[in-house]
């Protein structure tokens, strides 16, 4: 049995990665509601100090992925490249979906609902990540599988965000994922400049 103190904590989340000041948490969903509107400003009305973003998981080609773009944005921060970078949550969605329109990122993550997210949290803070992790796995069921890589979400990826640019590129990159999951990243780079 739980005290008031230790209610709804987790006993040990032991994969939270730090990046300099930055604590973070990836974690793949199935959550029971797709409207992740109304999921994401419930979450973040209760914890405001913890950044969230929750995306389709067929756009997540592993957790290199992720971390990859969040080292980006992290190292612009401390660099203060090109922008002071205010809202963390919508710098990562703007590069995950390669774009410098953010209502282009939305369009993009609602033309492409499922059911199954891949949920980024963010903070300074560890024991922020953790209160926002418990309430988040009241919404769905956790399933860690759906940040893998996969040939499907490769397909996925190109067809959505670089058909068009397809034709130029030297495709081999393709049939390695080390490769392509490098690519992302060095994409996701330059999508804001």
């Amino acid at each position: 049995m739980c005290n008031g103190k230790n209610k709804g904590k987790p006993k040990n989340i032991t994969d939270i990665h730090n990046y300099g000041e930055l604590k973070v948490l990836v974690k793949g969903f199935s959550l029971l509601d797709n409207n992740i509107k109304n999921l994401y400003d419930s979450l973040k009305a209760k914890h405001k100090d913890t950044n969230i973003a929750i995306v389709n998981s067929n756009i997540v080609f592993g957790l290199e992925h992720i971390f990859g773009i969040i080292k980006i944005i992290n190292e612009e921060m401390r660099l203060k490249v090109h922008k002071e970078i205010n809202n963390f949550d919508v710098e990562f969605l703007l590069r995950i979906c390669y774009t410098n329109q953010i209502l282009n990122a939305f369009k993009i993550l609602n033309e492409n609902k499922n059911e199954n997210f891949v949920c980024v949290l963010f903070s300074k803070s560890a024991s922020n990540i953790e209160r926002a992790y418990v309430d988040l796995k009241s919404h769905g069921k956790e399933n860690n599988d759906l940040i893998q890589i996969s040939e499907s979400k490769k397909l996925h990826i190109v067809n959505l965000f670089f058909q068009k640019d397809i034709k130029s590129f030297d495709t081999a990159f393709i049939t390695d994922d080390q490769r392509f999951q490098k690519f992302l990243i060095e994409r996701s780079a330059i999508a804001l400049r």
